[in-house]
């Protein structure tokens, strides 16, 4: 019975010995491998791929292009450069004609301020040693174009008679002989329109004095300085012929 009963176990372990191993990738390992459908997975990709790839130039087409595109920037430059000539030359023209307006009111102004002047012989010893003499001699100096000698007298006016009628007139002139006369100084020039300006505010060349040293200023490089006396001019003056000479000169600044 002993034996009957080891056979009976031993049966039992070779049954459970022998029972098959079933691998949990035996089912996708016997599913037989489609070639064509991987073949056919790659070929999609590559066609996806040259469509999103555009097509290269060739060395030949990209000097074309380039080429081309040289062509279009140097007939578009021409065109520019005809328009800025063009601009050049009105402008050139517009201040030419500014030039023409501001040297005729200058010369008028210099007119109706000078009047008639009297030769130095038609002056007698005591005339010529007078306020009034000096300053005469020296505006007859002036349009003889002898501005030194102008000069000169100018400024003996004003160290002279420092109180006289005719200083705030000679210190116009010797800041007008400084600024138009070679060489200029226009340092000398300013220091007398601004004690003009500042010591004789209601003498009637203020206007024409302001204008001046707007002009001045702009000479020294300060545009600022320069257009605050020449719009002054014009807001404060603007029926008299300073105005406008001071518009035209500002007219060109801006």
């Amino acid at each position: 019975m002993v034996l009957a009963g080891l056979a009976s176990s031993g049966e039992n372990h070779d049954s459970e010995i022998t029972e098959p191993f079933e691998s949990p990738t035996d089912e996708t390992q016997s599913q037989p491998i489609n070639a064509l459908e991987i073949l056919e997975t790659d070929a999609g990709r590559a066609n996806d791929l040259d469509v999103q790839t555009p097509t290269a130039q060739t060395d030949d087409e990209r000097l074309l292009t380039l080429f081309t595109r040289i062509q279009t920037l140097e007939r578009e430059y021409s065109i520019l450069h005809g328009r800025v000539e063009e601009l050049e030359h009105l402008y050139q023209e517009e201040r030419h004609m500014n030039r023409r307006r501001f040297l005729d009111l200058d010369r008028r102004l210099r007119e109706q301020f000078g009047g008639q002047l009297a030769p130095e012989d038609a002056l007698t010893t005591e005339d010529v040693n007078s306020e009034i003499g000096m300053y005469r001699r020296g505006m007859a100096f002036v349009d003889a174009e002898d501005f030194a000698q102008a000069a000169a007298l100018f400024q003996q006016v004003v160290d002279t008679f420092p109180n006289g009628e005719r200083v705030p007139d000679a210190m116009y002139w010797l800041a007008e002989i400084y600024r138009i006369v070679d060489p200029k100084d226009l340092e000398k020039s300013r220091q007398f329109f601004v004690q003009m300006v500042t010591l004789y505010s209601d003498h009637a060349r203020i206007p024409e004095a302001l204008a001046k040293l707007g002009m001045v200023y702009h000479e020294l490089g300060n545009v600022t300085r320069a257009l605050e006396y020449l719009d002054r001019v014009v807001a404060e003056y603007p029926d008299h012929d300073a105005a406008r000479l001071a518009e035209t000169y500002a007219q060109e600044l801006r």
